[in-house]
């Protein structure tokens, strides 16, 4: 897994690599894509035509002297020489066009402005949290979804008396983005999630403008869990790496984060589930290019239909996170916890 890292101006890391491995697992600074070179020319071998039989010139001129005129002979390039100058000509028009794509993106992207955070939709939010269990079911645990990682023996999260749940992310970050879709459906499952924000993922870090939500001021109400959710750091402002710091996290969030990133060879990155110190989500459970160029209404709109990518990669990764709380809560609800969808996923990372 690579993870997008917590820290300033380098952007979001690496996106997952093909589902089904943890890649997206985590995140390097996205690679810039370097200019293209120019193709190469093919060397030649050829050499000027000779002169055809029949074709050939006849003896030069004599002047009055009787001496011999000589001429110099009229200067022709060869077709190895024609072969380089088009060559040339090829490579000099390839960087051209490479410096007009990048200065045009350079302006495109100045114009950029940052994204907004304004209350979710609530009709949004229903589509959500109202997913079938049907649809579920039908979803199970599709090989697009990475699967999070199990740990067992270590001391269980509780936060204020109940399994904890915790999350930390930043609004800037493409994969939290395509996480806390995911997230805010298996939460639904335990109780409700109040105060929700809608925004974007960094318009100008890699899958720019990825439609989410936000954590930052909501809260949540559960009798089975306690559920933190951590922004640690806000959206771009002006360019790529441009975030601040937007919510700090306690010490013992910190050392969880620390702790479990390393035990699992993992730099501390966004974004970071821990469920119940036993499951744990470390990078993006799915590729946030499912989403591309969606709203936040388009994308709960697909989410009624299980053979919708955006459905198989949102439920499934629902589907994970839900196991992975059923196993902390004693498998309560039992109406959650015994769903078809819900014991594929369990049964997938050996809880069950």
């Amino acid at each position: 897994m690579s993870a997008v890292q917590a820290g300033g101006g380098k952007g979001s890391g690496q996106g997952p690599g093909s589902p089904g491995s943890k890649s997206g697992s985590g995140p390097k600074p996205p690679p810039k894509s370097p200019a293209k070179p120019g193709p190469k020319g093919s060397k030649t071998t050829a050499q000027g035509r000779p002169g055809k039989p029949g074709n050939r010139p006849g003896p030069a001129p004599k002047g009055k002297s009787g001496k011999t005129i000589s001429a110099p002979a009229p200067s022709r390039f060869s077709a190895a020489t024609m072969a380089f100058i088009a060559v040339g000509v090829v490579v000099v028009l390839v960087l051209v066009f490479v410096v007009v794509k990048v200065v045009g993106g350079g302006s495109s992207n100045a114009n950029t402005t940052a994204p907004t955070v304004t209350p979710a939709d609530p009709a949004v939010v229903a589509k959500v949290t109202g997913v079938s269990t049907a649809t579920s079911d039908t979803v199970g645990v599709p090989s697009a979804v990475l699967k999070p990682n199990v740990l067992s023996g270590e001391p269980p999260l509780t936060i204020d008396g109940k399994p904890g749940v915790l999350y930390i992310g930043g609004e800037f970050c493409p994969y939290c983005a395509a996480e806390r879709w995911g997230l805010v459906l298996a939460l639904s499952r335990f109780g409700t999630l109040s105060g929700l924000q809608e925004t974007t993922s960094s318009p100008w870090d890699v899958h720019p403008a990825t439609a989410t939500f936000s954590f930052h001021g909501a809260s949540y109400s559960s009798q089975y869990i306690t559920f933190v959710g951590k922004e640690a750091a806000g959206n771009d402002t002006t360019g790529v790496g441009t975030h601040k710091q937007l919510e700090a996290l306690t010490p013992q969030e910190s050392q969880l984060w620390s702790k479990y990133s390393a035990h699992f060879g993992q730099p501390e990155g966004f974004p970071f589930v821990d469920i119940g110190n036993k499951v744990f989500v470390m990078g993006p459970s799915y590729d946030p290019t499912v989403l591309a160029g969606l709203t936040q209404s388009q994308i709960a709109d697909a989410l009624s239909d299980p053979s919708n990518p955006i459905t198989k990669s949102i439920v499934g990764t629902a589907n994970y996170i839900t196991a992975g709380i059923c196993s902390v809560t004693g498998q309560q609800p039992s109406s959650v916890c015994s769903a078809a969808g819900v014991t594929a996923a369990s049964k997938a990372l050996g809880l069950g």
